[in-house]
């Protein structure tokens, strides 16, 4: 697969020095500007008000963009494989920038919906391209840490958007967490212009056909999928539109593999699913992803209701994890160019897994001290497992599929967030109901709490399982470099 990597010549080949890691800012200025929607998060009560709208109805603001960058990241990412990483990337920028400059001005609420989707489809091109181009433009030597980097500059726009974006909002309303990132769109496509190599269309772009069905299948799949989870835990996973929307996956995926192996060029290609390596790193990442999202939809609430902790202190709770995976990226991916990726990946999905595991032993007379601990051990495998499993899965992926490989690493990552809200936040009212029987209000939570963490930690654990299957892959790599 390197001799792949290589053979893209030309522009990217002939960066080196400071021009080279100027061009990893210009391709990580892309996923800063995708992590900063978090702030959306921190807006939704001022939106709410601002549109007189009830919760549920808002909440359509984060699922529409969620779901449809994941539906579309598949397609997108085959169609930049074929006629260029690069334009695709600036694309993705552009499209971004005026949506997201768009909302800030919208007057009615569809609009912005609408809106959403059009950014959904700017953060698809870059999610896709940026990984791409990056692994594109470094050698094998030196990608791991060039990877890792991008994802702390992700991981700090997180912690940006999280404490900044409720400054703007309190001082400018909803809107400015909109308008205040046209600036940096600006910034991040001149320097895209300037620095990025021309990475252009495939040599065989011209006989190549785009695989438009393959593309319109997989978007109905992932969608269709998205739905039936975020409407299932709203209206009954019985409902006769969850159980359609169910059907309506299944069915597509059938139809999806089974035109993908007929497929000329196909959008998802079969060969992939079977890589001894890509399909352990993407299911572990999923199951990974899956189990810590807990983190984000229950830990807020045990902090608050039964901790009695102010805002201010979950807030620094919550910074924790994402601050420390800011640090361990680079780590990790410094540590990938120097070893195995795979045996940074398993250290990383067994320290992931012992803090989900340390999270079930939190009880109502514990404190913020023990939460922050636990919080500090997610955020150290979390940035360790970015940047190795990033190494891995480009590392492994042809070099005519970047960006199928970084859209791939997007998805594994989104459907692991979108089923965990579904699954895990319906297991933890179960359990709840479950205690609720037997205990008092207090003591009924902090038992569904630990038993919904003990069931991440399984994942975890499982994950970290997976991991070791790519080991004997990492022996042979060893040995090719002690032989030279």
């Amino acid at each position: 697969m390197e001799r792949g990597h290589r053979q893209i010549s030309g522009a990217a080949a002939a960066l080196s020095g400071a021009r080279l890691w100027l061009a990893l800012v210009a391709a990580s200025l892309g996923m800063l500007l995708s992590s900063l929607d978090i702030a959306v998060n921190v807006a939704l009560p001022d939106i709410t008000a601002g549109f007189n709208a009830d919760q549920l109805t808002i909440q359509w603001i984060i699922l529409l963009y969620m779901g449809g960058s994941t539906s579309l990241q598949l397609g997108l990412g085959a169609a930049a494989d074929l006629y260029g990483l690069r334009r695709f990337y600036i694309f993705g920028l552009a499209a971004y920038g005026l949506a997201t400059f768009l909302i800030g001005l919208a007057p009615t609420l569809p609009l912005v919906f609408a809106l959403r989707l059009f950014q959904a489809v700017g953060n698809a091109l870059i999610m896709a391209s940026a990984p791409a181009l990056v692994t594109a433009i470094f050698p094998a030597e030196r990608r791991g840490g060039a990877l890792g980097v991008m994802a702390g500059i992700a991981t700090l726009g997180m912690i940006s958007a999280a404490l900044g974006g409720g400054a703007l909002v309190d001082a400018f309303g909803w809107r400015a967490i909109f308008l205040a990132r046209a600036p940096i769109v600006l910034i991040a496509i001149a320097l895209a212009f300037a620095l990025l190599p021309g990475i252009g269309a495939a040599p065989d772009a011209r006989e190549r056909r785009f695989d438009l069905r393959g593309a319109a299948l997989a978007f109905v799949c992932l969608s269709a999928l998205a739905l039936s989870l975020t409407l299932g835990g709203r209206i009954g996973w019985l409902s006769p539109l969850v159980v359609a929307l169910a059907a309506i996956t299944l069915a597509t995926l059938a139809l999806l593999l089974r035109w993908e192996r007929r497929a000329a060029h196909p959008v998802l290609d079969p060969a992939l699913l079977r890589h001894p390596l890509l399909a352990p790193v993407l299911a572990a990442s999923f199951l990974m992803f899956m189990a810590q999202f807990v983190n984000l939809f229950i830990l807020p609430f045990y902090v608050s209701d039964v901790l009695r902790v102010n805002a201010k202190s979950l807030g620094f709770l919550l910074m924790l994890s994402p601050a420390l995976a800011a640090v361990a990226a680079p780590v990790g991916g410094w540590l990938s160019d120097r070893m195995p990726a795979a045996y940074i990946t398993t250290i990383a999905l067994s320290v992931s897994a012992a803090a989900l595991l340390w999270f079930s032993a939190l009880t109502a007379a514990s404190g913020v001290p023990d939460v922050a601990l636990r919080m500090a051990l997610v955020g150290i495998g979390t940035g360790l497992f970015q940047a190795s499993s990033a190494t891995l899965i480009m590392g492994a992926m042809p070099a005519r599929r970047l960006g199928s490989g970084g859209a791939l690493v997007a998805i594994s990552r989104s459907l692991g967030t979108v089923i965990s809200v579904a699954l895990m936040s319906a297991l933890f009212a179960a359990r709840q109901d479950f205690h609720a029987a037997a205990h008092d209000e207090t003591q009924a939570f902090v038992r569904a709490f630990s038993d919904t963490y003990l069931i991440a930690a399984a994942l975890g654990a499982l994950a970290a399982a997976l991991s070791l299957s790519y080991w004997p892959r990492a022996l042979a790599w060893r040995n090719r470099r002690r032989a030279h």
